[in-house]
Order: structure tokens, then sequence, then C-alpha cells
């Protein structure tokens, strides 16, 4: 959908934003995301309502898509999303859904009362592309990136599926080898010069 320099742009761009969040609230969520997409059925949404649950998942998954490799939608993160305007981003609801309504004003116009969610992928780019130009675009590409993306651990990027698009191979904190250099503090004997 978007081009690599903007995909760069938007997660430099995240920085100011993460600085602020609240971590423990952020963990959170991306851990309940994990938790509601593994739950068999779906837990209900906190805020979102079935519909509006329904085209934030669809634009997610056109902001991170499902290819040869899972995208958003397998990485939960509209579970994410309802999760931080529960918590940590409730002032954005009134946003998300003054987005919403602007997006499904959009999708209208491609097709005569058609949900954003009903459109193909390809109207559905072309709905996004004319929104990329609104200021709330930047807090669905923010949510979406965050869901995705996230540390596994605290339970978001659900089985590393942001990491395997990137191609991050997580390992870990970096070790040197030991050499004679560390003998003193190991115990040995240091070796002689």
């Amino acid at each position: 959908m978007s081009s690599r320099r903007s995909f760069v742009t938007h997660v430099a761009g995240l920085g100011s934003a993460l600085a602020i969040a609240d971590w423990a609230l952020v963990d959170d969520a991306l851990a309940h995301a994990a938790r509601a997409v593994a739950a068999q059925p779906r837990p209900a949404f906190k805020v979102l309502t079935a519909s509006e649950a329904r085209e934030v998942e669809a634009i997610t998954a056109r902001i991170v898509p499902t290819t040869d490799t899972p995208g958003a939608r397998e990485a939960g993160v509209v579970y994410f999303v309802d999760q931080a305007l529960a918590t940590f981003q409730k002032q954005a609801l009134g946003d998300l859904r003054a987005a919403l309504a602007d997006i499904a004003k959009r999708a209208g116009r491609k097709r005569r009362g058609m949900a954003f969610s009903a459109l193909t992928a390809a109207e559905q780019d072309a709905v996004l592309v004319e929104a990329e130009k609104e200021s709330y675009f930047g807090m669905f590409t923010f949510m979406t990136y965050m869901g995705t993306f996230g540390e596994p651990s605290y339970g978001g990027n659900r089985g590393e599926v942001g990491w395997k698009l990137l191609s991050f191979n997580p390992h870990g904190p970096h070790k040197p080898p030991f050499g004679y250099y560390d003998a003193e503090a190991a115990g040995a004997t240091p070796r002689p010069r």
C-alpha cells in the first residue's frame, strides 16, 4: 500500500509518541491482543462496536496486509487498538470514530452504500490513498505498527508476525567470548605475558 520511504517516515515519527506512552499500558494492550487472537470464541470488544472493529480490522489489514506472510489481522491489531482505546488512548476514541465516519463516506463514494470492509482490496487501497492526506491517518498507522511490531515477550507481535515481515532475527544481547582477559574475574590464573 505505501512505499518503504513512507513506512520508514511513519516508524520514525513514532519516536516522539512512544516517548510519552505509558509502557506498562502499551504492554498490557499487546498482551491483550495476543490473548484475544488465540482465544476461541473471540472475546467481546471493550470500546469498539462490532461494526467499528470490522472497519478497524479492514483498515489495519491494508496498512500491513496479509500476503505470503501474516499481517495485521493475524497479529491481532484490532484487539490492540480496542485495548489501547479503553486505556492509554481513551482520548482518541472520538477521533477514531470521526475517522471511521470519513472513511465510510469515502467508501460509499466508491460503491454506493458499501462499508469500507466490503470493498475489494484495490478499492480499499484507493480509499486509504485518499485518506493518507488526513491528519487522522497517522493514528491508524501508529496503532497498526504498535500492534504488529511490538516486543513478543509482552504479548504483542503474535508469533513474531511483525519481526518476520522485517526479516528481523532476535538474537538477544551480545556476549563477548570468554578469553584470557576475563581469567581473573572468573577466578583463573592470568595467562603469563
